[in-house]
């Protein structure tokens, strides 16, 4: 078992969907106040429209029929689930602060968009037998993270142990940085 970095992986310059551009204006100040309140934590929320194009990319070569499930893990505000769903996926996402996700399910219902999110440790929720199958690992084609530094070996290890093969992993590691992995056999 492996993961591996996907060739020929180069997101393009998209056009947005009207709602996607109304979604990061109307979450905008609430990522700034976020990261105000997080500063001593270094927080730094993605470029979202890196992450759209990256997942359209994915979307267009790798996951094209119906059915196909994304998971969010660290969701925050649940913008790139919501990206997701945007894009046609059964879209979910789990969070370890409840406050973020509370903005994620109004965000979600304000936009009417389907998603589902959890709130627990991404960590440790395969552990929890409680845990509802859609926010399993193995059920999921797409994971998209942004990793602290400390955690991308865990993040790996995670998703090496519990992602199902031919799963793919989907890395924003900053400005102009993001990767695609798949798990193989």
């Amino acid at each position: 078992m492996a993961v591996t970095r996907v060739t020929g992986f180069e997101p393009t310059e998209a056009d947005l969907p009207y709602e996607l551009l109304v979604l990061l204006e109307n979450s905008a100040d609430e990522l700034s106040g976020w990261q105000n309140q997080q500063a001593a934590h270094n927080f730094v929320p993605a470029d979202y429209v890196l992450v759209f194009e990256a997942m359209l990319w994915v979307r267009r070569n790798l996951l094209r029929g119906p059915g196909k499930c994304l998971l969010e893990w660290g969701s925050g505000f649940g913008i790139a689930t919501l990206i997701g769903r945007m894009l046609g996926w059964e879209a979910s996402g789990i969070e370890i602060h409840a406050d973020l996700i509370e903005s994620a399910r109004l965000h979600a219902k304000e936009f009417d968009l389907p998603a589902a999110f959890y709130q627990g440790n991404l960590f440790d929720v395969e552990e929890d037998p409680g845990l509802p199958k859609r926010f399993r690992i193995e059920n999921q084609d797409l994971v998209y993270v942004y990793p602290w530094p400390d955690q991308e070996l865990k993040i790996f290890d995670l998703f090496n142990r519990f992602a199902a093969p031919g799963a793919y992993l989907l890395a924003y590691y900053g400005v102009e940085d993001i990767q695609l992995f798949e798990r193989t056999l």
